[in-house]
Protein backbone atom coordinates (compact mmCIF):
# COMPACT_ATOMS: atom_id res chain seq x y z
CA UNK A 1 0.00 0.00 0.00
CA UNK A 2 1.37 3.42 -0.91
CA UNK A 3 2.05 5.94 1.86
CA UNK A 4 -0.64 8.21 0.39
CA UNK A 5 -3.32 5.53 0.62
CA UNK A 6 -2.12 4.43 4.06
CA UNK A 7 -2.39 8.03 5.19
CA UNK A 8 -6.01 8.22 4.09
CA UNK A 9 -7.01 4.99 5.80
CA UNK A 10 -5.29 6.18 8.98
CA UNK A 11 -7.15 9.48 8.68
CA UNK A 12 -10.51 7.74 8.24
CA UNK A 13 -9.84 5.58 11.30
CA UNK A 14 -8.83 8.64 13.34
CA UNK A 15 -12.01 10.49 12.33
CA UNK A 16 -14.12 7.45 13.23
CA UNK A 17 -12.45 7.26 16.65
CA UNK A 18 -13.02 10.98 17.19
CA UNK A 19 -16.72 10.62 16.31
CA UNK A 20 -17.17 7.62 18.59
CA UNK A 21 -15.45 9.36 21.52
CA UNK A 22 -17.80 12.34 21.19
CA UNK A 23 -20.85 10.07 21.04
CA UNK A 24 -19.72 8.31 24.21
CA UNK A 25 -18.92 11.56 26.01
CA UNK A 26 -15.26 10.77 26.62
CA UNK A 27 -11.97 11.99 25.16
CA UNK A 28 -10.11 10.24 22.35
CA UNK A 29 -7.30 9.48 24.80
CA UNK A 30 -9.78 7.79 27.15
CA UNK A 31 -11.25 5.82 24.24
CA UNK A 32 -7.80 4.46 23.43
CA UNK A 33 -7.44 3.20 27.00
CA UNK A 34 -10.50 0.94 26.94
CA UNK A 35 -11.36 -2.20 24.97
CA UNK A 36 -14.58 -2.64 23.02
CA UNK A 37 -16.20 -4.26 20.00
CA UNK A 38 -18.74 -2.74 17.63
CA UNK A 39 -21.41 -5.05 16.20
CA UNK A 40 -24.37 -4.40 13.95
CA UNK A 41 -27.86 -4.64 15.49
CA UNK A 42 -29.90 -6.51 12.87
CA UNK A 43 -33.53 -7.58 12.65
CA UNK A 44 -34.45 -11.18 11.87
CA UNK A 45 -34.72 -10.34 8.16
CA UNK A 46 -31.30 -8.70 8.04
CA UNK A 47 -32.32 -5.03 8.37
CA UNK A 48 -29.65 -2.95 10.11
CA UNK A 49 -31.19 -1.05 13.03
CA UNK A 50 -27.98 0.45 14.35
CA UNK A 51 -24.82 -0.52 16.23
CA UNK A 52 -23.96 -1.86 19.67
CA UNK A 53 -20.67 -0.86 21.33
CA UNK A 54 -19.85 -3.73 23.71
CA UNK A 55 -17.21 -2.98 26.36
CA UNK A 56 -14.87 -5.48 28.03
CA UNK A 57 -15.37 -6.18 31.72
CA UNK A 58 -11.85 -5.20 32.79
CA UNK A 59 -11.93 -1.59 31.52
CA UNK A 60 -10.97 1.31 33.80
CA UNK A 61 -14.07 1.99 35.98
CA UNK A 62 -13.32 5.73 36.11
CA UNK A 63 -13.55 5.98 32.32
CA UNK A 64 -16.58 3.71 32.09
CA UNK A 65 -18.40 5.94 34.58
CA UNK A 66 -18.15 8.86 32.14
CA UNK A 67 -19.73 7.05 29.17
CA UNK A 68 -23.10 8.41 28.08
CA UNK A 69 -25.94 5.96 27.53
CA UNK A 70 -24.17 3.01 29.14
CA UNK A 71 -26.66 0.16 29.58
CA UNK A 72 -26.20 -2.59 32.16
CA UNK A 73 -22.67 -1.29 32.64
CA UNK A 74 -21.51 -3.04 29.48
CA UNK A 75 -22.84 -1.60 26.23
CA UNK A 76 -24.11 1.48 24.37
CA UNK A 77 -26.62 1.42 21.50
CA UNK A 78 -26.09 3.85 18.62
CA UNK A 79 -28.20 4.56 15.57
CA UNK A 80 -26.86 3.78 12.12
CA UNK A 81 -26.69 7.48 11.27
CA UNK A 82 -24.73 8.45 14.39
CA UNK A 83 -21.82 6.18 13.65
CA UNK A 84 -21.67 6.25 9.85
CA UNK A 85 -20.37 9.04 7.63
CA UNK A 86 -21.45 8.58 3.97
CA UNK A 87 -18.59 10.73 2.66
CA UNK A 88 -15.99 8.69 4.52
CA UNK A 89 -17.58 5.43 3.37
CA UNK A 90 -17.48 6.67 -0.21
CA UNK A 91 -13.86 7.79 0.10
CA UNK A 92 -12.82 4.46 1.59
CA UNK A 93 -14.46 2.66 -1.34
CA UNK A 94 -12.73 4.94 -3.85
CA UNK A 95 -9.34 4.35 -2.24
CA UNK A 96 -9.59 0.60 -1.90
CA UNK A 97 -11.75 -0.50 -4.83
CA UNK A 98 -9.91 -1.46 -8.02
CA UNK A 99 -12.92 -2.62 -10.04
CA UNK A 100 -14.20 0.69 -11.37
CA UNK A 101 -14.99 -0.70 -14.82
CA UNK A 102 -17.04 -3.53 -13.31
CA UNK A 103 -19.10 -1.02 -11.32
CA UNK A 104 -19.47 1.17 -14.41
CA UNK A 105 -20.82 -1.74 -16.47
CA UNK A 106 -23.18 -2.74 -13.68
CA UNK A 107 -24.61 0.79 -13.53
CA UNK A 108 -25.34 0.74 -17.27
CA UNK A 109 -26.52 -2.88 -17.49
CA UNK A 110 -30.26 -2.15 -17.38
CA UNK A 111 -30.28 0.68 -19.93
CA UNK A 112 -31.24 -1.59 -22.91
CA UNK A 113 -34.22 -3.01 -21.00
CA UNK A 114 -35.38 0.45 -19.93
CA UNK A 115 -35.25 1.67 -23.52
CA UNK A 116 -37.69 -1.06 -24.52
CA UNK A 117 -40.42 0.09 -22.14
CA UNK A 118 -43.58 0.97 -24.04
CA UNK A 119 -45.33 4.04 -22.66
CA UNK A 120 -46.79 7.38 -23.68
CA UNK A 121 -44.75 9.88 -25.66
CA UNK A 122 -44.51 12.33 -22.75
CA UNK A 123 -43.55 9.59 -20.29
CA UNK A 124 -40.89 8.31 -22.68
CA UNK A 125 -39.42 11.80 -22.96
CA UNK A 126 -39.10 11.97 -19.18
CA UNK A 127 -37.52 8.51 -19.12
CA UNK A 128 -35.00 9.44 -21.81
CA UNK A 129 -34.12 12.65 -19.96
CA UNK A 130 -33.41 10.67 -16.80
CA UNK A 131 -31.43 8.03 -18.68
CA UNK A 132 -29.24 10.64 -20.37
CA UNK A 133 -28.40 12.18 -17.00
CA UNK A 134 -27.78 8.72 -15.53
CA UNK A 135 -25.37 7.65 -18.27
CA UNK A 136 -23.31 10.84 -18.08
CA UNK A 137 -23.19 10.69 -14.27
CA UNK A 138 -22.08 7.06 -14.45
CA UNK A 139 -19.13 7.96 -16.65
CA UNK A 140 -18.21 10.89 -14.39
CA UNK A 141 -18.21 8.57 -11.39
CA UNK A 142 -15.96 6.15 -13.27
CA UNK A 143 -13.54 8.95 -14.16
CA UNK A 144 -13.45 10.18 -10.55
CA UNK A 145 -13.00 6.82 -8.82
CA UNK A 146 -10.46 5.56 -11.35
CA UNK A 147 -8.33 8.68 -11.00
CA UNK A 148 -8.47 8.74 -7.19
CA UNK A 149 -7.62 5.05 -6.97
CA UNK A 150 -4.65 5.37 -9.34
CA UNK A 151 -3.19 8.49 -7.74
CA UNK A 152 -3.62 7.45 -4.11
CA UNK A 153 -2.07 4.05 -4.89
CA UNK A 154 1.14 5.62 -6.15
CA UNK A 155 3.43 8.14 -4.48
CA UNK A 156 4.94 8.80 -7.91
CA UNK A 157 1.54 9.75 -9.38
CA UNK A 158 0.68 11.81 -6.32
CA UNK A 159 3.82 13.84 -6.85
CA UNK A 160 3.08 14.14 -10.56
CA UNK A 161 -0.38 15.53 -9.80
CA UNK A 162 1.08 18.16 -7.49
CA UNK A 163 3.73 19.20 -9.99
CA UNK A 164 1.47 19.39 -13.06
CA UNK A 165 -1.89 20.65 -11.79
CA UNK A 166 -2.29 24.43 -12.22
CA UNK A 167 -4.52 24.73 -9.14
CA UNK A 168 -1.53 24.10 -6.91
CA UNK A 169 0.33 26.96 -8.57
CA UNK A 170 -2.25 29.36 -7.15
CA UNK A 171 -1.76 28.21 -3.57
CA UNK A 172 0.16 30.30 -1.02
CA UNK A 173 2.99 27.80 -0.85
CA UNK A 174 5.43 26.43 -3.38
CA UNK A 175 5.96 22.82 -4.36
CA UNK A 176 9.28 22.87 -2.51
CA UNK A 177 7.52 24.03 0.64
CA UNK A 178 4.99 21.22 0.30
CA UNK A 179 7.68 18.59 0.07
CA UNK A 180 9.43 20.05 3.07
CA UNK A 181 6.40 18.99 5.07
CA UNK A 182 5.59 15.53 3.76
CA UNK A 183 2.53 14.97 5.93
CA UNK A 184 0.89 18.06 4.45
CA UNK A 185 1.30 16.76 0.90
CA UNK A 186 -1.09 13.89 1.38
CA UNK A 187 -3.70 15.97 3.15
CA UNK A 188 -3.58 18.70 0.51
CA UNK A 189 -3.71 16.30 -2.44
CA UNK A 190 -6.47 14.08 -1.08
CA UNK A 191 -8.65 17.03 -0.12
CA UNK A 192 -8.14 18.56 -3.54
CA UNK A 193 -9.07 15.35 -5.37
CA UNK A 194 -12.35 15.12 -3.48
CA UNK A 195 -13.15 18.71 -4.41
CA UNK A 196 -12.58 18.39 -8.15
CA UNK A 197 -15.71 18.84 -10.26
CA UNK A 198 -15.42 15.81 -12.53
CA UNK A 199 -18.09 16.94 -14.98
CA UNK A 200 -15.79 19.79 -16.01
CA UNK A 201 -14.00 17.99 -18.84
CA UNK A 202 -11.79 21.04 -19.35
CA UNK A 203 -10.09 19.97 -16.10
CA UNK A 204 -10.47 16.22 -16.28
CA UNK A 205 -9.11 15.54 -19.78
CA UNK A 206 -5.76 17.34 -19.27
CA UNK A 207 -5.45 15.93 -15.75
CA UNK A 208 -5.68 12.38 -17.09
CA UNK A 209 -3.22 13.24 -19.85
CA UNK A 210 -0.63 14.90 -17.62
CA UNK A 211 -0.78 12.64 -14.56
CA UNK A 212 -1.74 9.24 -16.02
CA UNK A 213 -0.47 9.83 -19.58
CA UNK A 214 -3.94 8.81 -20.77
CA UNK A 215 -5.19 10.58 -23.90
CA UNK A 216 -8.99 10.58 -24.23
CA UNK A 217 -8.81 11.48 -27.90
CA UNK A 218 -11.75 13.36 -29.43
CA UNK A 219 -14.45 13.63 -26.79
CA UNK A 220 -16.49 16.44 -28.33
CA UNK A 221 -19.48 14.10 -27.99
CA UNK A 222 -18.94 14.05 -24.22
CA UNK A 223 -18.74 17.83 -23.96
CA UNK A 224 -22.11 18.01 -25.74
CA UNK A 225 -23.57 15.30 -23.54
CA UNK A 226 -22.46 17.10 -20.37
CA UNK A 227 -24.04 20.36 -21.53
CA UNK A 228 -27.28 18.55 -22.36
CA UNK A 229 -27.17 16.77 -18.99
CA UNK A 230 -27.31 20.18 -17.31
CA UNK A 231 -30.72 20.86 -18.89
CA UNK A 232 -31.86 17.33 -18.04
CA UNK A 233 -30.97 17.71 -14.36
CA UNK A 234 -31.76 21.35 -13.65
CA UNK A 235 -34.78 21.92 -15.91
CA UNK A 236 -36.09 18.36 -16.34
CA UNK A 237 -35.20 18.28 -20.03
CA UNK A 238 -35.92 21.85 -21.10
CA UNK A 239 -33.63 24.64 -22.24
CA UNK A 240 -33.74 28.18 -20.86
CA UNK A 241 -36.17 29.28 -23.57
CA UNK A 242 -38.58 26.46 -22.73
CA UNK A 243 -37.67 24.30 -25.70
CA UNK A 244 -37.34 20.58 -24.95
CA UNK A 245 -33.91 19.00 -25.37
CA UNK A 246 -33.30 16.51 -28.14
CA UNK A 247 -33.07 12.99 -26.73
CA UNK A 248 -34.11 9.70 -28.28
CA UNK A 249 -33.69 5.96 -27.90
CA UNK A 250 -30.95 6.10 -30.52
CA UNK A 251 -29.16 9.02 -28.85
CA UNK A 252 -29.07 7.12 -25.54
CA UNK A 253 -27.75 3.98 -27.25
CA UNK A 254 -25.04 6.03 -28.97
CA UNK A 255 -24.12 7.74 -25.70
CA UNK A 256 -23.83 4.42 -23.89
CA UNK A 257 -21.65 3.04 -26.71
CA UNK A 258 -19.32 6.04 -26.61
CA UNK A 259 -19.08 5.97 -22.81
CA UNK A 260 -18.28 2.27 -22.78
CA UNK A 261 -15.55 2.68 -25.37
CA UNK A 262 -13.94 5.52 -23.42
CA UNK A 263 -14.17 3.68 -20.09
CA UNK A 264 -12.67 0.51 -21.57
CA UNK A 265 -9.87 2.52 -23.17
CA UNK A 266 -9.06 4.18 -19.83
CA UNK A 267 -9.25 0.88 -17.94
CA UNK A 268 -6.86 -0.80 -20.38
CA UNK A 269 -4.40 2.08 -19.95
CA UNK A 270 -4.68 1.98 -16.16
CA UNK A 271 -4.08 -1.78 -16.05
CA UNK A 272 -0.91 -1.23 -18.04
CA UNK A 273 0.21 1.41 -15.52
CA UNK A 274 -0.35 -1.05 -12.66
CA UNK A 275 1.79 -3.67 -14.37
CA UNK A 276 4.77 -1.36 -14.88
Amino acid sequence: MSSTKAYWFDRIEAQNNSRLAKLLGITEDELEQISYDIDGDYSNDGLLYGYVVQFDNDNDPSIMAKIDGLTSGSYVSLSQWELEDPEEDELEWELDNSEQLEMFNKQLAEIPALLQIETTQSAQFSLLVMLHAHVVSTLEHFLLTTFIHCVTSSDKLTRKLIETDPEFGNRKFTVNEIYAQHSNIKSTVATYLKGIIFHDMRKVKPMYAEVLACDFGDISWLFRAVRLRHDCVHRAGYEKDGKSVTVSVESIKELVKNCRELAEKIDTHVQELDSE
